[in-house]
């Protein structure tokens, strides 16, 4: 009787999904099977063809712009196809140029000898009950073989299709122009991901002041994160400063949880950060050190004389290891300057007016500093 009930309410419920699922199986299957086929000896390759003129910047939200990788609109230009390097093309009167959304397995086996058709068939629509799933300038006109999209968004994310990967392609419109083909372009594959999950993107690149969980592999509230703030690292500078001064510890505090991998993605992530020009000095007793942001040593004073860290006898060597840990520790206390004064300084060779601002004992270690770096 239970069961009777159970099949009369879950059946019809299942029937739309296994429909959905059986139908793209049948669709990827039948496309693998066509791409097989020998195809048509007449089938001339294009000798014009859109462009998008560079790749899009990742990762991509729902209700957010879509840009390039430098942040840029989006930019589409018509060109011809030939050995060398591609040559804008400008036709009048200009095509008018459509973008739309395609099926990230498109095209299989990454051949780009599509036809028109098959392009025309892997092209993506709205899951029904949903707006348009590509808002903006889906229309636009090249004009001398260039044209640049200011506003598209996307209103849906891409969990829904079996791929799980959209691309955007870019196709004549119909009826716009008449005469020989224009290939259609297409972007590199990329996941959709729901707008609500933009606050706790990462950052490429992130900026030292950022969150640690900013970076690769260390989600927000994650245990990495939350093993992190116990041990007070909790912005980028604080873990580059550590992975600097004592690898080995900022590893034991990620724990083995973090693989070799994930370690190696998320260190290079952190270190893509702009460390800026600020210039940190730490007095000892007798030496003082001058590092920049994340702790990296960039010049030693000892007995009134400044050396790089390679020009010391092993035991200056040594004596500074000691300082810099004692610098780490109390990295709040160190002597902050700003960094684009001294390059500013090296170029103009140092005069006493360019360290009037700073105390006697730093000008002297400044301007010694500043001898290193015009000789390196």
């Amino acid at each position: 009787m239970v069961g009777t009930s159970m099949q009369k309410y879950v059946c019809p419920a299942l029937e739309p999904v296994l429909r959905r699922v059986v139908r793209e199986e049948v669709d990827r299957r039948l496309t693998h099977h066509l791409g097989q086929l020998p195809r048509s000896p007449q089938l001339q390759t294009p000798s014009l063809q859109l462009i998008f003129t560079s790749p899009l910047s990742l990762p991509i939200f729902t209700r957010g712009k879509i840009k390039d990788k430098d942040d840029n609109p989006l930019q589409i230009q018509l060109v011809r196809r030939q050995c060398g390097p591609s040559s804008i093309i400008s036709l009048e009167p200009p095509p008018r140029v459509e973008i739309v959304v395609l099926d990230g397995d498109f095209p299989f086996n990454n051949d780009d000898n599509w036809t028109p058709k098959e392009f025309s068939s892997h092209v993506l629509r709205e899951r029904k009950g949903k707006r348009p799933l590509l808002v903006g300038e889906c229309r636009v006109t090249p004009r001398e073989g260039s044209a640049s999209i200011q506003k598209l968004e996307f209103t849906d994310n891409s969990s829904w299709i079996r791929s799980r990967t959209f691309r955007l392609g870019a196709r004549v419109s119909p009826g716009s122009y008449e005469g020989v083909r224009i290939k259609e372009a297409i972007t590199e594959r990329f996941t959709v991901l729901d707008h609500r999950g933009e606050s706790n993107k990462k950052h490429f690149p992130p900026s030292l002041h950022d969150s640690v969980w900013r970076l690769k592999n260390i989600a927000k509230n994650g245990k990495f994160d939350t093993r992190l703030a116990f041990a007070g690292i909790t912005t980028v500078q604080d873990f580059l400063k550590l992975s600097v001064v004592n690898q080995q510890r900022l590893r034991e505090i990620l724990g083995h949880g973090m693989s070799e991998r994930m370690w190696n993605e998320t260190i290079t992530h952190a270190r893509t950060s702009n460390i800026g020009d600020e210039v940190y000095l730490y007095h000892g007793e007798f030496d003082t050190v001058v590092f920049n942001p994340i702790c990296q040593v960039w010049g030693v004073m000892v007995n009134g004389l400044t050396y790089a860290l390679e020009q010391l006898t092993p035991q200056h060597a040594l004596d500074v290891q000691t300082l810099i840990q004692k610098a780490y520790q109390k990295w709040e206390q160190l002597e902050e300057i700003d960094g684009a004064s001294l390059i500013r300084a090296a170029e103009a060779q140092p005069s006493r007016r360019t360290t009037s601002f700073l105390s006697a004992r730093t000008g002297s270690i400044i301007a010694g500093f500043i001898s290193i770096c015009s000789r390196n």
